[in-house]
């Protein structure tokens, strides 16, 4: 009895010591997971800026601080939008010697011209090279870097289950058991969500993409098209650009909330100027569909928070109103301490829907934008609206209206002066 005892401790220890070596291991691995993905949101980022320079032109401008250098195929400098002195020789820089037809160059380097390090993307654009730079500073090394919180799981994990072997030496081996398989069971389910969520993001980027390249094709190899087919279809190429973006830009949002925290701005902002911004980018939009806003926030209403953030959650929600409530119907926003309340007297959802409009990539089977101009969205929309009011400590609520349409209610920092 003493005998089958002992070997049952010494299974249990090689067991946990296994386990807990293996979970260290998929944390690390998880760890380069994320790097590479957060790596290709930001080459995205840049690649779209060079898509954007090698149609207007060099001098377009952008959200951020952006270093622009157009070079020839031989290295010489073409255009260079920081540095005046164009007699440099970029062709032994790794971003040049990556670049290739079929794939853009990227590097992280230090700079001697302007003696700061950079993040470097370049891309081939017919006899030149276009190559784009954003400073690589704190938000930006913080951004790519590896959350450690997995390697620090990892080994939480593996002093858990040593920790349960002194237990089970003493009470017995059932406990640990049933331990050891609730970890496996969490792990899996784990992996199961970042496969899940790793897919939706490649079949959501898939599908502009597929589209996108469908009509270029169509305007490439048929030069006979009429001009009305052929505006038609550029309109639409442009439309799936647009979603590109929009994708992009909701998932680093996502990513950036749920992840990096710290790096999001806080100050002190009045949430009728919020709001005000948003229905004045809309405003053209709305007013072609017949709809009406009627922005209620108290001017003297504010909150200690992220303007972005609160821009976020207002331009998700009037752009799903506009998108999806209908012509000729009306949005409705207002506040006081401590809460926001968002309604529209549109279509509404679906009730068996309501408890799921809030999760990523979530779309309602069969419901669109009124016409083709209205593209299906990120799927994302609501999504970041959520993260966006969880980070101010908030929750948000979403109900459908007797009267008819979709109601969204908040709890948010608002105060008065």
């Amino acid at each position: 009895m003493s005998s089958n005892k002992s070997y049952l401790q010494q299974l249990l220890l090689y067991m946990a010591v296994v386990v807990g070596v293996f979970s260290l291991a998929a944390s690390v691995y998880t760890m380069h997971s994320e790097r590479n993905y957060k790596k290709l949101v930001l080459q995205s980022r840049l690649e779209e800026y060079a898509d954007r320079i090698a149609i207007f032109g060099p001098e377009v401008s952008f959200n951020e601080e952006v270093r622009v250098t157009l070079l020839s195929k031989e290295g010489g400098v073409l255009y260079d939008s920081d540095e005046p002195d164009l007699s440099t020789d970029h062709s032994k820089r790794p971003e040049f010697l990556e670049c290739r037809e079929d794939r853009p160059g990227w590097a992280i380097r230090h700079s001697e011209t302007e003696g700061r390090d950079y993040c470097y993307l370049t891309k081939m654009d017919g006899d030149r090279i276009i190559r784009v730079a954003v400073p690589y500073e704190v938000d930006l090394k913080h951004f790519l870097r590896s959350d450690t919180i997995f390697v620090v799981v990892g080994v939480i994990l593996l002093l858990i289950f040593l920790a349960l072997i002194g237990h089970s030496m003493l009470r017995g081996y059932k406990s640990l058991e049933d331990a050891l398989n609730a970890v496996e069971s969490e792990r899996r389910n784990n992996q199961r969500l970042k496969r899940e969520m790793t897919h939706n993001i490649a079949h959501e980027l898939r599908t502009p993409v597929s589209s996108l390249r469908g009509y270029l094709e169509a305007l490439t190899d048929f030069h006979d098209m009429d001009d009305e087919r052929r505006e038609l279809f550029t309109q639409r190429a442009y439309l799936q650009t647009l979603r590109l973006s929009d994708l992009l830009r909701d998932i680093g949002l996502v990513t950036k909330i749920e992840e990096s925290p710290e790096m999001i701005k806080v100050e002190r902002f009045a949430l009728k100027e919020i709001v005000d911004s948003v229905l004045d980018e809309f405003a053209e939009k709305i007013s072609s569909r017949g709809m009406t806003v009627e922005n209620s926030v108290p001017e003297n209403l504010h909150m200690n928070g992220s303007p972005s953030l609160m821009y976020a959650v207002f331009r998700n929600l009037v752009e799903n109103s506009y998108k999806y409530a209908g012509e000729g119907t009306e949005i409705h926003v207002e506040a006081k301490p401590g809460r926001c309340f968002y309604y529209d007297t549109g279509v509404g959802v679906p009730p068996e829907m309501l408890d799921k409009i809030f999760e990523r990539f979530f779309r309602i089977p069969g419901m669109t934008g009124t016409d083709w101009n209205v593209d299906t969205g990120s799927g994302l929309g609501l999504s970041v609206v959520r993260n966006a009011v969880g980070f101010h400590g908030g929750e948000i609520k979403a109900s459908l209206r007797p009267e008819g349409g979709l109601s969204f209610e908040m709890t948010l920092p608002l105060s008065y002066r």
